[in-house]
């Protein structure tokens, strides 16, 4: 389930880039925040399931 929803987000940033021309600059910065975002998330699901 995660990974459907990290798809649609993903799909949805990139038509939103494509479609307003957004600087490159932007472009970058989103795409390090989501992927900074989606590794914390992994690694917080990996130590609750170590925990358990």
């Amino acid at each position: 389930m995660t990974r459907l929803i990290a798809i649609a987000v993903l799909a949805v940033l990139a038509l939103l880039f494509v479609r307003y021309n957004t600087n490159e600059k932007l472009q970058k910065w989103v795409v390090i925040v989501l992927l900074g975002a989606f590794a914390t998330y992994t690694a917080v699901l990996m130590m609750s399931e170590l925990i358990r």
